[in-house]
């Protein structure tokens, strides 16, 4: 029997080209960045921050907030991060912070006629 391992490598997630923005907190600092591809289990990052590999960080990228994650490799400018534990949601990734579910309309009540501009001032 040979002594190195035969075993194919692990199949790794699918990757998407984007560019997103996205923020990167680590003990000391907390740095905007451009997100250059992201897969379910990791994203390769412009390393505006300075990380090297093994540091740890929270990422924050559209409506996914604060996922652990760990530094694999920094060079070139770049970094790879690979989330800890967590297969991230991509479609959720993609959407701007800030973006929210549209607020029910209130149809009852003084309300509904608040911005109407037939509505009588003072009353």
């Amino acid at each position: 029997m040979n002594e190195f391992a035969t075993d194919p490598p692990a199949e790794r997630s699918r990757r998407d080209s984007v560019i997103l923005n996205a923020r990167i907190e680590t003990a000391d600092q907390m740095v905007e960045c451009r997100v250059r591809n992201l897969s379910q289990t990791g994203a390769c990052i412009d390393n505006v921050g300075n990380l090297r590999a093994g540091d740890r960080v929270l990422v924050t990228m559209g409506m996914v907030h604060h996922v652990e994650a760990s530094v694999r490799w920094a060079n070139g400018g770049r970094a790879g991060l690979h989330f800890e534990g967590v297969q991230i949601d991509i479609a959720a990734a993609r959407r701007p912070r800030g973006t929210v579910v549209a607020a029910p309309r209130n149809v009852a009540g003084w309300l509904d006629n608040m911005h109407s501009p037939y509505r009588r001032g003072g009353d």
